[in-house]
C-alpha cells in the first residue's frame, strides 16, 4: 500500500493556522468553514506522524515540530509567489527583476549609494533586495535563487563563484566618556576586565577577536552577543560595552558620537561579492558590482578620515 503524502492543501491550512492561532480564524483566511479546517489539521498530523499543536486557553500553540515545519513551509509559499509574481511580469512585460542577498549590515550602508549609481547607468531592471545572516546569503546563492549576494569568506562551493569586495580594518569602538576613549591605540590588554559586546560566532567574526586576544592575557566581560556587527555597533552606542566593528558596520552610528580607536593586534575582516556560476549576465552586474565596490571604498575612507580628525 502507498503511504500518502502531504499535499499543498494540507500546508495552505497548516500556515494559516500557523498564522491566525485559531481555526476559525484560519477558515476567514481561507474562506473555507471551521470544520473544512480541522480536518485538514487532522489528516496533516496524521500524515506527518506528529502532533502539530496543543490547545492553550481556545488557543492552538504550535509544538517544537511545527515551528520547524513552518519554516520550510514559508520557503514553498515564497517560491510560488515569487512564480507567480515572475508570470505577472511576464505577461506585464515589465523589466527583469534583480535579487540581491546581502548582509544587513550593507543593506543600511553600501546598497542605497550603489544602486544609485547603477540607475544612473540606465539599468530598468526591478530590484529585489533579501537580507540575511552571511549562510542565507551564500544558500540565495548557491540555490540560484539571487542573481549577487554580498557576504562575508565563502568557502569553496560548487555552482557559486566569488570576488573580493573589500577588506577593511577593526575598530574598538565605544560610547563617548568611555575611559577607552583617551588612548591614540586600543591593545587587546586593554580589554581586560571591560564590559565587552561579542560579534559573531556562526559567521566566524568573534573568533578573529579571540584570536587577537589570545596572547594579552586579557579577561574581558562578555555582556551581550550580537549576530549583526551594527548591532553590536549599536549596543557599544549606548554605553553597553565596547566591541570590535569595521567602517562598514560603524559608519552609521557616527553621527552620534560614536568612538573609534585602533585596535592592536590588526584585526581585519573580509567581504565580498559571489553570484551562481554558469549564469549569464542579463542585468549588469559588473556595473552593479563595481558601484558596490565604489561604495564600499567611499564609506571605508569617509571612516577614516573622520577617525584621524578626532
Amino acid at each position: 500500500m502507498v503511504k500518502k503524502s502531504l499535499e499543498f492543501r494540507h500546508l495552505e491550512a497548516f500556515r494559516a493556522i500557523m498564522r491566525s492561532g485559531t481555526v476559525t480564524g484560519a477558515g476567514a483566511m481561507l474562506g473555507i468553514s471551521q470544520p473544512a479546517v480541522s480536518r485538514l489539521l487532522s489528516q496533516t498530523e496524521a500524515l506527518a506522524g506528529f502532533p502539530l499543536f496543543e490547545r492553550v486557553r481556545g488557543r492552538l500553540v504550535p509544538t517544537t515540530t511545527a515551528q520547524a515545519l513552518h519554516e520550510e513551509t514559508e520557503r514553498v509559499f515564497i517560491g510560488i509567489e515569487e512564480v507567480a509574481a515572475l508570470a505577472e511580469r511576464l505577461r506585464a512585460q515589465s523589466p527583469r527583476r534583480v535579487v540581491i542577498a546581502s548582509l544587513p549590515t550593507l543593506t543600511l550602508t553600501l546598497l542605497p549609494a550603489a544602486v544609485v549609481a547603477w540607475r544612473a547607468e540606465g539599468r530598468r531592471e526591478t530590484l529585489s533586495i533579501h537580507s540575511r545572516a552571511a549562510g542565507g546569503v551564500l544558500g540565495l546563492v548557491a540555490s540560484r535563487q539571487a542573481d549577487l549576494g554580498i557576504g562575508v569568506s565563502v568557502p569553496n562551493i560548487p555552482g557559486v563563484r566569488s570576488s573580493p569586495l573589500i577588506r577593511t580594518r577593526g575598530w574598538c569602538v565605544m560610547a563617548p566618556g568611555h575611559r577607552l576613549a583617551a588612548k591614540p591605540v586600543v591593545r587587546a590588554g586593554d580589554f581586560d576586565g571591560e564590559a565587552y559586546i561579542a560579534l559573531s560566532r556562526e559567521e566566524g567574526r568573534q573568533a578573529l577577536i579571540e584570536e587577537a586576544l589570545r596572547g594579552s592575557g586579557a579577561r574581558p566581560l562578555e555582556s551581550l552577543e550580537c549576530r549583526m556587527t551594527a548591532g553590536a555597533v549599536a549596543m557599544a552606542a549606548a554605553g553597553l560595552g565596547i566591541t570590535i566593528a569595521d567602517s562598514l558596520a560603524a559608519s552609521a552610528y557616527l553621527h552620534q558620537g560614536l568612538v573609534l580607536r585602533p585596535f592592536e593586534p590588526a584585526v581585519t575582516f573580509h567581504y565580498h561579492l559571489i553570484w551562481p556560476e554558469e549564469v549569464r549576465d542579463t542585468f549588469g552586474r559588473a556595473v552593479l558590482a563595481q558601484s558596490i565596490r565604489n561604495a564600499a571604498r567611499a564609506v571605508v575612507d569617509r571612516v577614516a578620515a573622520q577617525v584621524a580628525a578626532s
